[in-house]
């Protein structure tokens, strides 16, 4: 991972559900969207975890009661049991990419 890149991380079932695969979907086409400039972390329940999770997902006060499928963006929660409409993603990525590194 690099500086600028931004960090799409989500919370599925293990094995996925219908909704967790929409989700992930969704955001691997953001990802192709924005080469280099997004990276996607899929995290599994009850799996342990290969990366270390952003300080907003650490933080997130619904902590071990996260509920499946979530999705955070630069680890400010945008979704929580629930499939987000694209519009609302790529809104907040757009804001994201606008910030400085």
């Amino acid at each position: 991972m690099t500086d600028d890149e931004l960090r799409i991380e989500l919370l599925v079932a293990s094995p996925p559900t219908s909704k967790c695969n929409k989700l992930i979907d969704m955001m691997e086409d953001f990802v192709e969207k924005y080469p280099n400039r997004l990276r996607l972390d899929v995290y599994y329940a009850g799996s342990q975890m290969s990366v270390e999770p952003t300080e907003g997902y650490q933080r997130d006060p619904d902590g071990k009661q996260r509920k499946v499928p979530s999705a955070y963006v630069n680890g400010d929660k945008i979704a929580s049991d629930e499939v987000p409409s694209r519009e609302k993603v790529s809104k907040k990525i757009e804001i994201e990419l606008q910030k400085e590194p």
